[in-house]
C-alpha cells in the first residue's frame, strides 16, 4: 500500500445559514485527518459568515475566507488555490459526507497502482422539499466515456479530485453552466485522465427547490445538450466514437431535447435541429420512452411526436379506467 494521501476539503458557501453547519460539521467529523477544511464565503448576504466564524472559534482545522461574490466556480477555484492537500474534496454547502467517506477514498487511492486523477463515487440523493424517497445514484467506470455521457461518474461532492490534475485542465469553468462537474470531467478525460470507481454511496446530496438546476430547468437542459454535442464532436474528431458511445449520446440527447421541450419548446426545436437531427442517422439506440415514440419520431419528426405522444398517453390512461 502506498502512503495515504493528504486531503483538503473545500466548501463554497453562499446564503446557506440554515444548513451550512451540517455540511461543515460532516467534513470536520471525518474519521480521516484532513489537511484542512476551507470554507469560502462567497459574499453571502445572510448569516452564513457568522455561522462559519462561530464554528471556526472551536475548530483549529477550519479556515474561513470571505470574498466578494464570484459565483460557484470562483469560490471553488479560490479554495483550490488555498488547498495544500494532494487531493481535494469539494463539498457543496447543502451536501453531507458520511463520517468514513474520506478515509474510505484515501484507502482506495493508497491501494491503487497509479495516482488517480479523480475518484468517481456513487452517492445518495434526498429531496428535503418533497415527499420523495431517497435514491442511490450509481457509477459506470468500465468505459469512462459512457459514464460521462450518462452522468455516471459521480458528482462534485461525492468525488475525490487530484489537485494537480484539475489545475492542469483549468479547474472549474463558468462556461460549463449548470454542468460544471461534467465539464471538468470532460476536460480531464480529454487529458487522458485515469480514474477509480467507488461504488459506496458515502455522500448525501440534498436536491432543493432553490438549487440552480431545479430553479432553471431550461439552462440545465441547454448546458446538458451543448456539452454532449462537444463530447460527440471530440470523439468523432479523435476516432474514439464507438457504436456504444454513439448510441449513448443519441439516447441522452433525445432525453435532453425532450426535457427542454417541457419548458421551452422553441429552444428545444432549435437544439434538436442544430445538435441532434442528422447526427444519428445510423444509430439503433433505444431512445425515447418506447417503441411507439421511436416510430412516430422516425415517421413524423420530433415536433409532431412531442405533440401527439402525450395525447396517446392520455387516451391510454382513459381507456384503462
Amino acid at each position: 500500500m502506498a502512503d495515504m494521501p493528504d486531503i483538503s476539503v473545500v466548501i463554497p458557501c453562499y446564503n446557506s445559514e440554515a444548513f451550512v453547519e451540517t455540511a461543515v460539521r460532516s467534513a470536520l467529523d471525518q474519521t480521516y485527518p484532513t489537511e484542512e477544511v476551507i470554507c469560502i464565503d462567497d459574499g453571502s448576504t445572510d448569516g452564513t459568515l457568522d455561522v462559519l466564524q462561530s464554528i471556526r472559534e472551536e475548530e483549529d482545522n477550519l479556515l474561513v475566507h470571505n470574498q466578494k461574490n464570484q459565483g460557484i466556480c470562483g469560490a471553488r477555484n479560490t479554495g483550490l488555490g488555498m488547498a495544500r492537500g494532494a487531493y481535494v474534496a469539494f463539498l457543496d454547502h447543502d451536501d453531507e459526507l458520511h463520517p468514513r467517506k474520506l478515509e474510505h477514498q484515501a484507502e482506495l487511492v493508497a491501494d491503487c497502482s497509479f495516482p488517480p486523477d479523480f475518484v468517481a463515487a456513487a452517492y445518495e440523493e434526498v429531496y428535503p422539499d418533497h415527499d420523495r424517497r431517497a435514491r442511490r445514484e450509481t457509477i459506470n467506470t468500465e468505459d469512462p466515456w459512457l459514464g460521462l455521457i450518462h452522468a455516471r461518474l459521480g458528482r462534485t461532492s461525492s468525488n475525490l479530485w487530484r489537485a494537480a490534475s484539475i489545475r492542469e485542465v483549468g479547474a472549474w469553468q463558468q462556461d460549463d453552466g449548470l454542468s460544471l462537474d461534467t465539464g471538468l470531467m470532460f476536460r480531464l478525460l480529454q487529458n487522458d485522465a485515469r480514474l477509480l470507481g467507488d461504488t459506496r454511496p458515502l455522500t448525501t446530496r440534498h436536491v432543493r427547490d432553490t438549487s440552480a438546476s431545479m430553479a432553471d430547468r431550461v439552462e440545465q437542459w441547454r448546458t446538458f445538450l451543448e456539452l454532449r454535442a462537444k463530447i460527440l464532436d471530440y470523439l468523432r474528431s479523435t476516432e474514439r466514437l464507438t457504436q456504444a458511445r454513439n448510441e449513448a449520446l443519441h439516447i441522452d440527447m433525445i432525453r435532453g431535447v425532450r426535457g427542454l421541450y417541457e419548458h421551452n419548446p422553441n429552444m428545444a426545436l432549435r437544439k434538436h435541429r442544430n445538435l441532434v437531427r442528422g447526427h444519428f442517422a445510423s444509430s439503433d439506440a433505444p431512445f425515447g420512452p418506447g417503441r411507439l415514440y421511436r416510430l412516430l419520431y422516425n415517421t413524423i419528426g420530433f415536433q409532431y411526436t412531442e405533440m401527439l405522444y402525450p395525447l396517446w398517453l392520455h387516451l391510454r390512461r382513459l381507456s384503462s379506467v
